[in-house]
């Protein structure tokens, strides 16, 4: 009896450490550092005026964790607020040959478990908002805010390589990851 089912290859992004790791067909392992919100990941050959328009000091706060930061900008188009965290849950990932911003990347399509957080806190999934527009891709002087970037372009090239020719699905478990409790829980939490 022949088997029908389509392989699954297995990357996971631990945000917390920063690590990108897993298998996709006959590729070594990937084991990449990769930075996910608050405008990490950004090309370190910016202009002053670049880094503080892309707000790129708030790598460093609290807020640039989450998953629950949502990216905020002014009516002129000005960044606010970075986009925090890649939101947990799982992603397929499709490769992209050339996306009209990033290129050559991978995009990052939610599964059901990715659009609210499920927290062992709360009795009920906390929506984080955060859009469907996710991709791991190059370095920029943007940085990302919520995308994954990996710190290395020829392991990113290679995984973009590897998605592109695996013949079966790619998914991505994204974990590990911070979030804030919606106000309304504030004194239920036992």
């Amino acid at each position: 009896m022949a088997d029908n089912a389509q392989q699954v290859a297995t990357l996971v992004y631990d945000a917390a450490s920063e690590l990108l790791t897993g298998t996709v067909g006959n590729e070594p392992p990937f084991r990449l550092i990769a930075y996910s919100g608050g405008s990490r990941g950004h090309r370190k050959d910016v202009t002053p005026d670049q880094s503080s328009s892309y707000l790129h000091d708030q790598a460093k706060t609290l807020l640039s964790r989450l998953a629950t930061t949502r990216e905020t900008k002014d009516r002129d188009g000005r960044y606010v607020q970075r986009g925090g965290t890649l939101p947990p849950g799982h992603y397929s990932c499709h490769y992209v040959a050339n996306h009209s911003t990033f290129h050559e990347c991978i995009q990052l399509l939610r599964s059901a478990d990715a659009l609210a957080i499920h927290s062992p806190f709360s009795p009920h999934p906390i929506p984080h908002e955060r859009g469907d527009d996710f991709f791991i891709h190059g370095s920029g002087p943007k940085g990302s805010d919520g995308c994954i970037v990996p710190a290395s372009n020829p392991e990113r090239l290679r995984l973009n390589r590897a998605v592109k020719q695996f013949q079966g699905k790619v998914v991505l478990e994204v974990k590990h990851v911070s979030y804030m409790l919606p106000a309304e829980l504030e004194g239920q939490l036992a």
